[in-house]
């Protein structure tokens, strides 16, 4: 059993990016507005720049969990810094580098590479700052004292142990690590007979499963899974971001999947979109743990 103080950063940057990015769209709609382009654009960006954080963060990780003395104004810097300067993912191929090449923002320069274009730089970070850095410290204050005091679960064997301890004590779900979270999402879906691919074990914001059956007569169906393993309610904004994931990897259907709540805003969204968009919340994964136990 593990302290979750790494969960509270990682929820920390999600959190905060969901903050800046509502920001962002408000603020540009007073004078322009936005389409499904624009704002799948910022979707994109937004993806792209969680991975950045999150890389930068696992950097100096060690550093934020030993020291405790002001972590949340050195949390608010180090996603300033990453959203403001251009960077490349550690472990980035030649093949993805020629893509980002292919696909520049400002094609009469082959430097800029998807990564570097401003896109938060729309709203002004230096002012961004001045106006929110006390209302998202706050929030990220909250969210590690939450986490600090709770313990989590790392399990490496998915069995039929974990299914009855979570059923006969449905807590344990909101106690398990987070990757723990994603093996056992990827056990159900498997037990629901659909071959599954479970991405490496990083929390970006991005796809954390794959999901494939063969539904006669339609044929394949493929279907994306986020895994959120919060304490807060979950928000308007990681559905946005699961509409742009579905759309841009031309799935069949996505499922945002949480061991939290949603928020009645979020619920409404994913109703707007509910021919692609799913949404899974506490009681619905043990709806699932119990279908998948029988």
């Amino acid at each position: 059993m593990t302290a979750n103080s790494e969960i509270g950063y990682l929820e920390a940057i999600d959190t905060s990016l969901d903050f800046i990015v509502e920001k962002i769209i408000s603020k540009v709609s007073e004078y322009y507005t936005l389409n499904n382009e624009d704002l799948n654009f910022i979707e994109l960006n937004r993806f792209e720049r969680a991975n950045i954080i999150v890389s930068n963060f696992y950097k100096d990780k060690n550093t934020f969990l030993k020291n405790n003395s002001n972590n949340t104004e050195k949390l608010i810097d180090l996603i300033y810094d990453s959203l403001a300067k251009p960077y490349f993912l550690d472990g980035t191929d030649i093949a993805e580098i020629e893509y980002f090449k292919e696909n520049a923002i400002n094609e009469e320069n082959d430097e800029k590479y998807i990564f570097n274009n401003d896109i938060f730089s729309w709203y002004d970070m230096g002012k961004f700052d001045s106006e929110n850095r006390e209302e998202l410290s706050t929030r990220i204050k909250k969210l590690l004292i939450q986490n600090k005091n709770n313990k989590t679960h790392t399990l490496d064997i998915i069995d039929v142990n974990l299914y009855n301890s979570i059923i006969t004590n449905p807590q344990l779900l909101t106690s398990i690590n987070w990757r723990t979270f994603e093996k056992l999402l990827a056990d159900i879906l498997e037990k629901f007979e659909y071959e599954i691919e479970l991405l490496k074990g990083t929390k970006d914001g991005g796809i954390d499963i794959i999901a494939i059956k063969n539904q006669s007569p339609f044929g394949l169906n493929r279907y994306l899974i986020q895994a959120k393993q919060w304490k807060n309610k979950i928000g308007v904004e990681p559905v946005r971001s699961l509409i742009w994931a579905h759309n841009e990897y031309r799935a069949t259907k996505s499922c945002l999947a949480t061991t939290s709540v949603f928020t009645k805003g979020a619920w409404d969204l994913a109703n707007k979109y509910k021919w692609q968009i799913e949404l899974k919340d506490y009681d619905k994964i043990l709806e699932w743990i119990k279908m998948a136990n029988k």
